[in-house]
């Protein structure tokens, strides 16, 4: 079971490295299948501070405060409300990996063929992104799964790819950081189980960081946002897919 989390933690580490998210969207799916879905988010979310802690520090310089704070200031007084729900309907999180990929497919696969066949993009509402940073605050609480939606604003503000990796990973080392001193503090949720698992991860999280980043640096610009999109979509399809699994 532990080389089974290893090796997620080191794939989907090395795509956040590359995107600025990808570890926890792609990764509680995976590795629900055989932890179940609350430890997959005590796992990957605490490791996943870790990994945004290297981007930050090494690239601060291409982080955009005002955005940060901007994403910071509409997520965070909603959180509360994605642990509050997730409390009282973890028994059916089958129901929940459901509603969360479909959720997650329709806007990923919407944007892909908004931008890259139709070709008629435009700049979303304001209503449209209220909403996503809400819906997107509420799925952060509960499975810290929220950056689809979150993004749907963040990549109509950063389009530098640098800027949108360093400026996103400070989001993702904030929530995640809130998320589990409620889990730890509140729920009680850990165990000296899940902090060795962590512990140990921590070589393979910087090698998957060391990695991440090279291929960084090899995307081409223009590609970025069709990439981020793939991501997004690739997470919603491996959220419906273990949801099927969970009810079966």
């Amino acid at each position: 079971m532990i080389i089974y989390f290893f090796t997620v933690v080191f794939f989907t580490h090395i795509l956040q490295a590359i995107a600025g998210f990808g570890s926890t969207s792609i990764g509680i799916p995976f590795l629900s299948l055989a932890l179940g879905t609350e430890s997959s988010v005590l796992l990957l979310s605490v490791a996943g501070i870790f990994l945004c802690l290297l981007v930050a520090v090494t690239h601060r310089n291409e982080i955009r405060f005002k955005e940060l704070l901007i994403i910071l200031a509409a997520i965070l007084p909603v959180m509360p409300a994605g642990f509050f729900l997730y409390a009282r309907l973890r028994s059916i999180e089958w129901a929940l990996h459901l509603l969360v990929g479909s959720l997650v497919t329709f806007i990923a696969g919407r944007e892909l063929w908004r931008r890259y066949i139709k070709k008629n993009w435009t700049e979303p509402s304001r209503r449209s992104v209220c909403l996503s940073l809400a819906a997107g605050a509420v799925i952060e609480g509960m499975f810290s799964m929220g950056s689809a939606f979150i993004n749907h604003y963040a990549l109509t503000k950063l389009r530098d790819k640098g800027a949108f990796r360093a400026t996103m990973v400070c989001v993702w080392m904030t929530t995640n950081s809130a998320a589990t001193l409620y889990r730890h503090f509140v729920l009680h949720a850990f165990t000296p189980w899940h902090w060795s698992a962590i512990l140990y991860s921590i070589p393979l999280i910087v090698l998957a960081f060391v990695l991440g980043n090279m291929l960084h640096h090899k995307v081409p610009n223009e590609k970025f946002a069709a990439i981020l999109y793939g991501v997004q979509l690739t997470s919603g399809l491996m959220s419906l897919a273990s949801g099927i699994v969970l009810l079966i």
